[in-house]
């Protein structure tokens, strides 16, 4: 079984994720800084997750599976952080692929600054003919700021400090899209937002991903989040960028690749 006290909590939630899973698991389990435990919630897979995951189980006893019938991203990422014994909790999507540094480099960074209660990081996207482009960065002093109009990274970077989360009783499950972006609003109001420069996953950007088979509530959630957490001419330039986002996500991945060349 997982350490009692482990310093970091992994947490992801899969669900019929068997195709991209093991790259993911593995990015984990290889990482350079392993005192963590490994929360995985299977939210009602139809496919061969559960075997899979049984069986990386029974392998490495870091690892925590919980499977339950599907509720949801939100309602499954807030019971697996209610499990969490972690002094932090880093999340990971199952179709993405944590850099073999990653952990360690985001643990550093909080160590270092006690102010720090959420850390992202910058991120590889990879189209489907194999071309990259990062992200991004920003620095703690933008991440305040443009946290309250757009995504500041990717969700599969975040690393929290796990008292926060809890203290502000987790993500708001009445979003069922983009509710990391409404928990970043509220974690940027407790304290300092911080971020990795070098990239710490890799993504693939494809068709069939969440954002693009639910963008029209993603839309809503995000506009939802902007509207609560601004104030005044704050609220029309988040509408704007949200607006703006939803166009771009409608393009295909090759236009996207283009736009940002």
């Amino acid at each position: 079984m997982a350490s009692d006290n482990p310093k970091v909590s992994v947490l992801m939630s899969v669900y019929n994720a068997e195709n991209d899973l093991g790259k993911s698991v593995d990015s984990i389990l290889n990482q350079s800084f392993t005192d963590f435990e490994f929360i995985i919630i299977n939210d009602g897979s139809k496919d061969g997750t559960r075997e899979m995951l049984d069986a990386y189980a029974a392998k490495d006893l870091r690892i925590v599976v919980v499977h339950q019938d599907n509720t949801g991203l939100t309602k499954a990422l807030n019971k697996g952080a209610a499990l969490a014994k972690g002094e932090y909790i880093a999340r990971q999507d199952g179709d993405d692929t944590s850099y073999p540094d990653r952990l360690r480099r985001q643990v550093e960074l909080m160590e270092a600054d006690k102010r720090v209660v959420l850390v992202g990081g910058n991120c590889d996207d990879v189209y489907p003919d194999g071309y990259k482009a990062q992200w991004g960065y920003y620095s703690s002093e933008e991440l305040q700021k443009i946290v309250y109009l757009k995504t500041p990274f990717p969700h599969s970077t975040a690393m929290m400090r796990t008292s926060v989360c809890k203290e502000l009783g987790g993500y708001d499950e009445s979003y069922k899209t983009a509710q990391d972006i409404e928990f970043w609003m509220r974690f940027a109001k407790k304290g300092k937002l911080a971020m990795i420069v070098e990239p710490v996953i890799e993504r693939g950007v494809v068709a069939g991903s969440i954002s693009q088979k639910r963008r029209w509530r993603q839309f809503y959630d995000s506009c939802r989040a902007r509207w609560t957490h601004n104030r005044g001419f704050g609220r029309a330039r988040a509408l704007y960028i949200a607006v703006r986002s939803l166009v771009i996500g409608l393009l295909p991945p090759s236009i996207i690749k283009l736009l940002k060349g």
